[in-house]
């Protein structure tokens, strides 16, 4: 089967870039995480590429962050009053300066729903690893000719009844995980 290259993709992947974004730098991160995980269906593939999403989705936060405090710091016109031996009156009044940028009437409003959009694409990363890999533990072995050993014991209903209860792969919360609020 050959390899597909970012090209046979890029058009979908257009729909999760903004603007100048390039669709090129999704396209090689989702070619890395197939090429990581080697996705052995439509299940898996599509698993795969939302952890590429969302990856890319958080760096995009990241960048978004960055940009809110190069502004802040852009903005930075030092004062600098000096006491009779030289020394700054103000200390840090650079790191104070970025740190209005959380100040209500500044940026804070911006900087917590980045904060909430990075904590939900972190989440969405964590259920859909979690789910990629219950996949895996119920499916084929991911690599073709490995052979299941022949030596493993049957398990009884009882033991896979247990293994059920421990293994919670949907995103609905377990009684063993408790609620993040």
């Amino acid at each position: 089967m050959p390899k597909p290259s970012t090209a046979d993709f890029e058009g979908e992947l257009r729909v999760f870039t903004i603007g100048t974004e390039r669709v090129v730098w999704l396209g090689r991160l989702v070619a890395t995480a197939r090429s990581d995980f080697k996705p052995r269906d439509f299940a898996e593939r599509y698993l795969v590429d939302d952890l590429a999403i969302c990856r890319w989705r958080g760096s995009r936060i990241a960048l978004m962050e960055k940009a809110i405090f190069e502004h802040q710091a852009s903005t930075f016109r030092p004062r600098i009053p000096k006491n009779a031996n030289g020394d700054r009156l103000m200390p840090h009044e650079d790191i104070y300066h970025l740190a209005m940028a959380h100040n209500p009437e500044a940026h804070a409003t911006v900087l917590a729903a980045l904060n909430r959009l990075d904590t939900r694409y972190h989440r969405q990363f964590c259920t859909t690893l979690r789910l990629l890999i219950g996949l895996r533990r119920g499916g084929q072995p991911p690599v073709e000719g490995t052979a299941i050993p022949s030596s493993a014991k049957p398990v009884s209903k009882a033991a896979q009844k247990q293994a059920s209860r421990k293994e919670n792969t949907t995103c609905e919360p377990s009684s063993i995980t408790p609620l993040m609020m």
